[in-house]
């Protein structure tokens, strides 16, 4: 910090110092305003000597400042609440507490550099933001109906306690219960962003409070990015970062723009792996004795996908078509969220991420500041161990039976900071319960990308599947590379899993007495045909009951031949239902899968 920003700290400390020891801490909070929406009611006020007047001072600055007055602890707002005029404090206790310097938003950036300029908030829509030396509060109430509030002053500990029309609302406010309302900040139209032309930015910012954040009222900052030619309805990407990146960039790239997908990214606060943390994180540095009194909570995951519900009353989105991508940090959160709420998302995009913390060399430690060190026993709201809960391949195996979408996923070998074991576990935990998937490694180490099926780019969607759509997982396919056994040394160097194999997302056929789907090896596949055995996951009504007996027959679609004749399998004890060495070759071959007759 300059001299002149430590001057000017220390200067308002000695006034707010001199104010409280003499008694004359007269000065208080003016211009107390108020707004509900949604279940949130959003304050703001006049900050009382406020220590930034700057229209736009660079975002260390601000940084700098919090920094030093949370380490002094001398000035602070303290809010209350009460479903009565509010005329005395007596017999009222705060609903929150709140530091200087509320108005500014640093967290837009992620890593700040010298050249940022500070934001302020907006608080209303449409209107300009908030004035520097503006105080803003959030409060999601737990029960509907009227309430009045008051803001005031605290310096050196020592609250003015003076009301009067400038910090008390003179009329309540009418309450509802609800998560709030995400308030749009700006538009903006730049020529190109994440190499797509002219797109619309909707930037949002929105007051999280839980099940969304383990605290009351903490800002989050959104984008929506909407291409030049919509599809009606779109397909929505939530697009997660890498470390040090932002809602603006660091999760590989915008896809599906060229489809008409929108867009939706975030900031990752704290960094917990776009997963979750521990319900008492605010609170300070952990401890095995505060922690273990606590869970931890997926309030990443939960404020994400509230933001997605969100989205869909505003645009016409294509719900079912809904998928998750991201790099490094969010190549890590991508697969977690994907498999974990895999009612809502069909797809993973999944570059060179974690998969199993507790096997990640370099990036175990950053998982431990949010769910504390695994040998405390921590455990996630459900009651799991959060080290098992959010180890993918751990997950895959409790849970069988449980349907998720597409994984598309890469790893270096030689990646030694996200460390390649983990990925080898995750893999083999994805062949062995039969979950659809596409795996590429290599020698490319931290900057190894996924490959996506049909295309065979990094970067451009053709096969997008969807939740309420049945979809093939591909086990044992003759074409797949060798990864080995876990030590880098083992196995190919680079190769592939699944990645020549594909199937028609249009021509399905999944009722309760038969199911067809057309599968295919793609014109690049290095050989005309293959063997693999194909499990349809994700049944919409072809359900039979374990033990029940069915044929299956494969169909060349370029000759309308028989491929492999009527053969039979019988569903397993998980009620899953696989075809073993099934032919598939460039040409198309049509799988059909019906009940054979006289069985249970």
């Amino acid at each position: 910090m300059s001299t002149w920003r430590i001057h000017r700290v220390y200067r308002l400390l000695l006034l707010w110092s001199i104010l409280a020891s003499t008694g004359l801490a007269a000065e208080q909070v003016t211009g107390l305003r108020a707004r509900h929406v949604a279940g949130q009611t959003l304050l703001w006020w006049t900050e009382v000597d406020p220590p930034l007047t700057n229209e736009s001072p660079a975002a260390t600055v601000v940084r700098d400042l919090r920094r030093e007055l949370a380490r002094s602890n001398r000035i602070m707002y303290r809010v209350y609440r009460s479903n009565n005029p509010i005329v005395s404090l007596s017999g009222l206790t705060p609903v929150a507490e709140v530091p200087a310097l509320t108005c500014w938003n640093i967290d837009y950036y992620g890593d700040l550099r010298p050249e940022h300029k500070a934001l302020r908030y907006v608080v209303e829509e449409g209107k300009p933001p908030a004035p520097p030396g503006t105080g803003i509060c959030a409060y999601n109430p737990d029960k509907p109906g009227r309430a009045y509030y008051a803001v005031t002053v605290v310096i050196e500990g020592k609250e003015n306690a003076a009301l009067g029309p400038g910090n008390v609302l003179q009329q309540p406010v009418e309450e509802t219960v609800g998560l709030g309302m995400p308030v749009l900040q700006r538009i903006e139209r730049p020529k190109e962003w994440q190499y797509v032309a002219t797109p619309t930015l909707y930037y949002y910012v929105r007051w999280e409070s839980p099940p969304n954040c383990a605290v009351m009222g903490k800002p989050f900052d959104y984008v929506v990015g909407i291409p030049p030619k919509l599809a009606d309805p779109a397909p929505v990407g939530i697009h997660l970062h890498c470390w040090g990146g932002s809602l603006n960039g660091g999760y590989g790239w915008w896809y599906g723009a060229e489809l008409g997908h929108i867009l939706i990214a975030s900031n990752q606060i704290p960094y917990d792996w776009w997963t979750g943390y521990h319900e008492r994180f605010w609170e300070g540095s952990p401890s095995k004795e505060k922690w273990q009194k606590g869970v931890v909570r997926p309030y990443t995951q939960n404020r994400l996908l509230s933001f997605l519900n969100w989205v869909a009353t505003k645009w016409n989105i294509d719900p079912a078509a809904t998928y998750v991508a991201g790099s490094s940090m969010g190549g890590s959160g991508a697969p977690m969220m994907a498999i974990r709420h895999s009612d809502r998302i069909a797809m993973a995009i999944s570059w060179v991420g974690v998969h199993s913390p507790l096997l990640s060399p370099q990036f175990q430690s950053s998982y431990q500041n949010c769910y504390g060190d695994p040998e405390w026993g921590i455990k996630f709201e459900d009651g799991t161990l959060v080290w098992d809960y959010f180890d993918d391949a751990w997950y895959l195996r409790k849970y069988p039976q449980k349907e998720i979408g597409l994984i598309c996923f890469s790893n270096g070998k030689n990646d030694g900071g996200i460390g390649w074991p983990q990925a080898q576990k995750f893999f083999r935990a994805l062949q062995e319960t039969r979950r659809p998937h596409v795996f590429v490694w290599g020698m490319s180490g931290h900057g190894q990308r996924a490959v996506l099926p049909v295309t065979l780019s990094d970067r451009y969607l053709a096969l997008v599947p969807r939740t309420d759509q049945s979809l093939p997982a591909f086990t044992a396919c003759s074409l797949d590379d060798n990864p080995g056994n876990g030590d880098p040394a083992d196995g190919d160097p680079q190769g592939q899993a699944n990645l020549y194999l594909a199937w028609d997302t249009t021509d399905i056929i999944d009722r309760p007495d038969r199911w067809e789907m057309t599968v295919y090896l793609i014109d690049k596949a290095l050989k005309p045909e293959c063997t693999v055995n194909i499990t349809p996951r994700r049944l919409q009504r072809f359900k039979p009951k374990p033990g029940t007996r069915l044929f299956w027959s494969n169909i060349s679609l370029e000759n309308n031949e028989a491929v492999q004749a009527k053969r039979s399998t019988v569903v397993d004890e998980l009620g899953l239902i696989t075809l073993e060495g099934v032919r598939v070759q460039k040409g198309e071959n049509r799988i059909m899968l019906w009940p054979a007759e006289g069985s249970p």
